[in-house]
């Protein structure tokens, strides 16, 4: 249970992502409202083919994909030639997972002649990754390079993140995939800092679509291989390995919601290191108001038990953290690209017991960042995030904290 002392840091940082939100949620509200009016006016007017171009475009907007695929399939039913509509018509099935009808329409428009520049470049773009998806094997990713100071320390340093997710069409009726994802993190601002980590894993196995479709249940049953150093609790260099079952269910465009459940052994490779036995429970949720806004609320709760000393460690842990994004395009072309600003706001709390001695520490992390892309996938960020830690021991509680600026380079693949 998380004490007293740490909600008041996470309800001030909640209310200040709900103040940055609520703009972005009254914008969505009335996207939608707009969304209603003109499909009441279609229920009049079935076959006025603006009030379709409207509905889709908003459609769109709002992420419900297979209203706007609906529309459109009968907006081309009377404007076959519309190719600005069978653009749409394509991105939305492409959206919706129906890569093969996505591919059709696609090639349709390719074939026209009819495309603007533009249209060619994005219809091109789609097309090689509808192709890419089809031969059965995809793969995205990212990589992050930059710079941290810490004001409070004088610390600085820099960092390096990445992440690679690879999936494999395994075929059958429940769309099976063989997922391999391989993350990687090091932040080193100094020796002192509070928030200096290195960490790498792979996680490995086959996930199946319970319903086939592009909504509905997932399952993974996985592996995974960790490295981490220096950890603020168990200093050293460490390697672990655990089995999982993951759990997403994109219950629409909207919501989805998620479990992780994980138990595996952690070893110090040093000689005579610490052996320690865990497991992991993770639950969380994603709601998405519009194509261009996404808030995330999730939790962990875990334990971990040193197995091979005669005074063991038991640790307890749980956080919580809620998240929100919005991406949007820019009125000024100094970089006319997308931009996405966001915030968080994260609370834990690890008790560990030795001896029947407990060393409480409660940390609280907040922040805001701006990611600005340069090009179509490379692009800027920054990022100042406010990092609180108390340890308590024996009733005595010590508290350190680090204001964290961070500059960065990223590449979307």
């Amino acid at each position: 249970m998380f004490r007293a002392s740490l909600l008041p840091p996470l309800l001030a940082s909640i209310a200040a992502l709900t103040l940055i939100s609520t703009p972005l949620a009254a914008q969505d509200a009335g996207i939608d409202a707009q969304r209603q009016v003109i499909f009441q006016q279609m229920l009049t007017d079935p076959a006025n083919r603006q009030l379709m171009r409207d509905y889709a475009r908003l459609s769109v907007q709002m992420r419900d994909f297979e209203g706007a695929a609906a529309t459109l399939e009968r907006l081309l039913d009377l404007e076959p030639e519309n190719t600005t509509a069978r653009v749409e018509l394509a991105i939305a099935y492409f959206a919706l997972g129906s890569y093969a009808v996505a591919e059709y329409h696609l090639a349709t428009v390719q074939a026209s002649g009819a495309l603007s520049p533009e249209q060619a470049a994005q219809v091109a773009r789609y097309a090689e990754e509808v192709a890419e998806r089809d031969d059965g094997s995809d793969y995205s990713g990212r990589i992050e390079a930059g710079y941290a100071f810490a004001d409070t320390t004088g610390e600085q340093g820099s960092f390096l993140n990445g992440s690679i997710d690879w999936r494999i069409d395994m075929g059958g009726a429940n769309a099976a995939q063989w997922v391999t994802e391989f993350g990687f993190s090091s932040y080193r601002p100094g020796n002192s800092s509070i928030n200096g980590r290195s960490s790498g894993r792979l996680r490995t196995g086959p996930e199946f679509r319970i319903s086939g479709d592009a909504y509905g249940p997932r399952l993974q049953t996985y592996g995974e291989f960790g490295w981490f150093q220096n950890d603020i609790l168990l200093p050293g260099d460490f390697r672990s390995w655990s089995l999982g079952l993951a759990y997403a269910n994109p219950v629409n465009e909207r919501f989805t919601f998620y479990a992780d459940l994980s138990t595996g052994m952690e070893y110090e490779t040093a000689a005579a290191g610490s052996d320690f036995q865990f497991h992991e429970f993770d639950l969380g949720v994603t709601y998405r108001p519009s194509r261009d806004t996404r808030y995330r609320l999730s939790g962990t709760i875990g334990a971990r038990n040193q197995v091979n000393s005669a005074t063991p460690a038991d640790f307890t842990e749980a956080s919580v953290r809620l998240s929100a994004q919005h991406a949007f395009d820019p009125d000024f072309q100094l970089l006319p690209n997308r931009w996405v600003v966001g915030g968080f706001a994260e609370a834990g709390q690890i008790d560990r017991v030795i001896s029947g001695a407990t060393t409480q520490f409660d940390e609280q992390s907040y922040g805001l960042w701006m990611r600005a892309f340069v090009f179509e996938d490379i692009y800027i960020e920054t990022t100042a995030a406010q990092v609180m830690e108390d340890t308590t021991i024996g009733g005595v509680t010590t508290t350190r904290d680090e204001l964290i600026y961070t500059f960065q380079v990223g590449w979307e693949f």
